[in-house]
């Protein structure tokens, strides 16, 4: 009788034993369940950078756009600020070599380079730049263009008054105009390489 009760024990054994997973066979389902969540996780994740990258291609391929049309506008409007700047230099230059005298010098200043001035900041503020980084850079140009006025007025009323305070100030604002003229520069030259604009 003990013999049959060692052997169906035995039995009882094997057989709850066999039928119960060991520990390790439950890990490698785990690890299966895990790795495939990991794999789900990652195609997921990959599908995001994806759409994502493809949502970056559009808004810069629209913002390249929009900024193509801000740089040719700020081309043409630069365009009227070198005229500008050409006719100021002949004037100047007239009047440095005495071929023109102070009132002829003030008086084309208040009749033709105030009036163009004027009508070339107007032309700049009206330009809408695309986002806020081209709206800090477009600010420069509209400072400069601003102190430019002022300039040309300090030296107008310097030369009518015979004040060589207001001519050196005007210099000195002049000087400012330039370091502004040039910041923008850059910058432009900047943005125009980053976009790869034309």
């Amino acid at each position: 009788m003990k013999k049959w009760f060692m052997i169906g024990l035995i039995s009882l054994i094997l057989g709850v034993t066999a039928c119960s997973p060991s520990s390790k066979e439950a890990k490698p389902e785990k690890e299966t369940v895990e790795v495939v969540k990991k794999e789900e996780e990652s195609e997921t994740k990959v599908e995001k950078e994806v759409t994502k990258e493809e949502e970056k291609t559009e808004v810069v391929t629209a913002d390249k756009e929009l900024i193509q049309y801000y740089v040719d506008d700020v081309r043409d409007a630069y365009m009227q600020v070198s005229d500008l700047a050409v006719q100021w230099d002949e004037l100047r230059m007239g009047a440095s070599n005495g071929e023109i005298d102070s009132y002829t010098f003030a008086t084309a200043i208040y009749e033709e380079i105030l009036p163009q001035n004027m009508f070339v900041l107007e032309n700049i503020e009206a330009i809408i730049p695309p986002n806020d980084d081209i709206a800090a850079t477009h600010e420069l140009l509209i400072d400069a263009i601003s102190k430019q006025h002022i300039a040309f007025s300090e030296v107008a009323a310097g030369m009518d008054a015979n004040d060589p305070d207001k001519i050196t100030k005007a210099n000195e604002i002049l000087n400012e105009v330039r370091k502004l003229d040039r910041e923008f520069g850059r910058k432009m030259e900047t943005l125009i390489k980053e976009y790869g604009i034309d």
